[in-house]
């Protein structure tokens, strides 16, 4: 139930931590703009594949411990074949697939003809949970081209702003989408259909906005500090791996934190504690099995990152 002032900071926050998606695709753009369909491109694959598989393995080990058995080896295959223990890796492969041909789509385009591309993929992704009747829902789904072209053009043409106006945009539009979420419910908890869509919710104009006021004021930012800067570049490699350990490891600590807490309220302060231990073991366990699959990927000449 949406009720008290924990429960509105945790939707903010909600609505916040929802860039993370397209904000990844925007990375994608910045630094994959140049890439073509060539032996390079696709086998920096195998990585993300093996991680996916491997460490998808261990979570329904992991699962079918803790839960009673859920997996045996047909529900695994089925499960790392349709991509629900980690629908993310889903999304990226088919993305991955095709960026040397957006690239190569981009590029035939003048800038006039990448503005209207932008305005247009900006306007279909974000129309129908606003207006039902005038673009289909299903086009809210090309969410991930528009983002990674809207980092391919940050990219090209260095886009600054002011950083404190940024903020104030970011903040207001995630204020005004927690206001939105709570004052609109008609069950009295959150609903993702009051301004967007189920499973296209990360294409909304309110996403488009917050990401881009957090791209734009970060991407071209020079970190001094060396201790700082080696700490996000050993982050940023294994990030995917991250997000794959992150999900087995939250079973595990909610798991023992709703043994002492009877609702998301009352675990709003616990959260501060749960989601650093969960990070720290997410990313020591990544680094971990990042230098295993370096050292075996090292006896073949294939890249080790994407």
């Amino acid at each position: 139930p949406l009720n008290g002032g924990n429960m509105y900071v945790m939707t903010a926050f909600r609505w916040l931590f929802v860039t993370c998606i397209p904000l990844f695709f925007m990375l994608t753009g910045y630094f994959k703009k140049k890439k073509t369909a060539d032996r390079a491109h696709y086998a920096a694959l195998v990585p993300l594949v093996i991680s996916y598989v491997v460490i998808s393995v261990g979570k329904m080990l992991l699962y079918n411990r803790l839960f009673g058995r859920i997996y045996g080896i047909g529900e695994m295959l089925t499960n790392i074949g349709n991509y629900q223990i980690a629908w993310y890796m889903g999304l990226y492969l088919c993305v991955f697939l095709l960026i040397p041909f957006l690239n190569k789509g981009w590029y035939a385009l003048s800038i006039r003809e990448q503005n209207i591309l932008l305005a247009t993929l900006a306007g279909l992704c974000s129309v129908y949970p606003v207006f039902k009747y005038i673009a289909p829902s299903y086009f809210t789904g090309l969410y991930p081209v528009l983002f990674y072209y809207l980092g391919v053009a940050v990219s090209d043409r260095r886009i600054r702003c002011n950083r404190i106006l940024t903020a104030v945009i970011l903040v207001v539009t995630v204020l005004v989408q927690t206001f939105i979420s709570i004052r609109f419910t008609s069950t009295g908890i959150f609903d993702w259909n009051v301004i967007s869509t189920p499973d296209n919710f990360y294409g909304t104009f309110f996403i488009m906005i917050c990401a881009l006021c957090i791209f734009l004021p970060l991407y071209d930012v020079e970190i001094k500090n060396g201790i700082i800067r080696s700490f996000i570049s050993s982050v940023s490699r294994v990030s995917f791996e991250i997000y794959l350990f992150s999900g087995a490891y939250d079973a595990v600590i909610y798991g023992i934190l709703k043994r002492y807490v009877t609702g998301p309220s009352e675990a709003f302060w616990w959260f501060f504690v749960t989601v650093p231990i969960s990070f720290i073991c997410a990313y020591v366990s990544s680094l971990i099995f990042r230098r295993i699959v370096s050292e075996i990927l090292k006896r073949t000449g294939l890249p080790l990152n994407g």
